[in-house]
């Protein structure tokens, strides 16, 4: 494969286990927020996150489409690779305006930086200092999932 394999399956799905901790410690005597998977590759990393606090015995609700989104009620959105934050940037203000949520937390596996939005992460699996011309390219495999620097 082209590129350098930087993070393995089980090294990923440590990341998401250390975010999950994270949540919990940052919730710890609150209601967590609702989880939002940023559609398409943020969705399977939203299910895990789920899957691993409901693990942990907590109570923890994920949600498909805004309609879902209860008033008053918290959001992490969860993604796979934090960028120029013009993904995050557009999927806030699509939830804005349908549901107004009181606080938005953002929960991604990789933070490379270079920012273009006034996004900054509350979670973050591993941050990677990458060049302009880098890719950061997150595969699914058998055993799970693999970041890539292409």
């Amino acid at each position: 494969m082209v590129g350098r394999r930087i993070l393995t399956p089980s090294q990923v799905e440590r990341a998401l286990y250390r975010i999950a901790l994270e949540v919990l410690e940052r919730h710890y005597n609150t209601e967590l927020p609702l989880l939002w998977g940023v559609s398409p590759r943020g969705r399977p990393f939203a299910l895990r996150l789920h899957h691993i606090l409901q693990q942990e015995g907590s109570i923890v609700e994920i949600a498909n489409e805004a309609s879902q989104i209860p008033v008053n009620k918290s959001l992490l959105l969860v993604d796979d690779v934090l960028y120029t934050g013009r993904t995050i940037m557009s999927q806030i203000v699509s939830l804005w305006h349908k549901v107004s949520p009181p606080q938005i937390e953002v929960a991604v596996v990789v933070d490379r930086g270079h920012r273009s939005f006034p996004i900054v992460p509350n979670y973050v699996g591993l941050q990677l200092a990458t060049t302009l011309q880098e890719y950061v390219e997150v595969r699914s495999t058998e055993e799970g999932w693999e970041v890539w620097l292409v």
